[in-house]
């Protein structure tokens, strides 16, 4: 028998399981974020943690795509970048209704009901039915974003190759 949080039966333990690895898999983008944002702020990454661990992955999104258009010269790279940037950001929109919505069991096993708030939409409050493969193509969706960032801070230098 499933527990309950408040009267509403709570989701499969596979279910919670991808919601930590969500979030997981989202801290080390956000690690690659912060350097990336060290880098073109030509700053101390130890520094900048200060900043960008104090502030939302949104505005951190919004300051690298202010610095690209200003640091980078080559108008298809901005694009690149900028694209990436952009592709990031709507992923974050999905991991933010993982992390932050309210979530209780659904019927079939597999798949789970996830209770949001936004005040930006039309449907402020809304329920969406969401299943392991969501939640896989999700952690997915980020991992490929780490690689891609990854990939662009060894090209830069503001990554530097594992030695081990």
């Amino acid at each position: 028998m499933p527990h309950t949080i408040m009267g509403t039966p709570e989701p499969a333990s596979d279910i919670y399981a991808r919601i930590g690895q969500v979030a997981a898999e989202w801290s080390w983008l956000e690690k690659l974020l912060a350097e990336m944002l060290s880098y073109f702020c030509h700053a101390d990454p130890g520094a900048m943690y200060v900043i960008s661990q104090s502030a939302s992955s949104a505005n951190v999104l919004k300051w690298l795509r202010q610095l690209v258009e200003l640091q980078v010269h080559e108008p298809a790279t901005v694009k690149i970048l900028i694209n990436l940037l952009d592709e990031i950001d709507a992923i974050r929109e999905e991991r933010n209704t993982v992390a932050h919505g309210l979530w209780r069991a659904h019927e079939e096993p597999g798949f789970a009901w996830v209770h949001t708030l936004r005040w930006g939409r039309s449907e402020v409050a809304r329920d969406e039915h969401w299943s392991l493969a969501d939640l896989d193509a999700l952690i997915e969706d980020i991992r490929r974003m780490q690689l891609a960032v990854g990939n662009l801070g060894l090209k830069l230098g503001f990554l530097k190759p594992d030695s081990s």
